[in-house]
């Protein structure tokens, strides 16, 4: 009689251990597998009667950085500061952001603080969840591979005339070092709107 209570203890310590954790950790789990990554992707943004497309690569460097790339301009991001160069006038402007404004490229990294998630449901191999950031009233889909849960697609409604469409095509391992300070060092004029 006195072994089984010691026994007992470890077996329901075993069980939770065991248990599944709740999907929006599940979700964060997988998102953050592109930490380290290059992803190629496909952006579609409808604003106000445009559509735009374009084709992007994003380095996720670390949780904090990251750069966005495209034929026209380069976006790097460090914790809050940003550095646009414009690949065609080779201006560089610099600014800053409020610490908790958020991206859907921070999200795609798994920052999903101020997040709540609902309806899963399971279609064609992915995982989808609808997605409400409240205090910034933004909604959206986002779905996962059902396998692994590494991100897929994401769509954000802002209002009925302004959404964006992103959808990985391919991933590499980052490759390369990425210096946010020599960033842009060959800009013929920089814009400091911080100061």
């Amino acid at each position: 009689m006195r072994f089984r209570l010691p026994i007992y203890g470890l077996l329901l310590f075993s069980f939770l251990q065991g248990t599944p954790s709740s999907d929006l950790d599940s979700l964060k789990r997988g998102l953050e597998f592109f930490k380290w990554k290059k992803i190629e992707v496909e952006l579609n943004q409808f604003q106000y009667g445009q559509t735009y497309n374009s084709n992007l690569s994003v380095s996720f460097i670390d949780s904090l950085s990251y750069l966005i790339e495209s034929s026209e301009q380069d976006i790097f991001i460090s914790g809050n500061i940003i550095k646009t160069l414009n690949k065609l006038t080779k201006q560089l402007i610099i600014d800053e952001r409020f610490s908790e404004d958020r991206d859907i490229f921070s999200i795609i990294l798994g920052d999903l603080s101020g997040i709540s998630i609902s309806n899963k449901r399971n279609e064609n191999g992915l995982i989808t969840f609808s997605f409400e950031m409240k205090e910034i009233e933004m909604n959206g889909t986002i779905s996962v591979n059902k396998e692994n849960w590494h991100f897929e697609n994401l769509n954000v409604d802002y209002d009925k005339d302004n959404w964006i469409s992103l959808k990985v095509s391919a991933w590499q391992i980052l490759r390369g070092s990425y210096s946010f300070s020599t960033f842009g060092k060959e800009a013929v004029e920089v814009i400091d709107l911080r100061e």
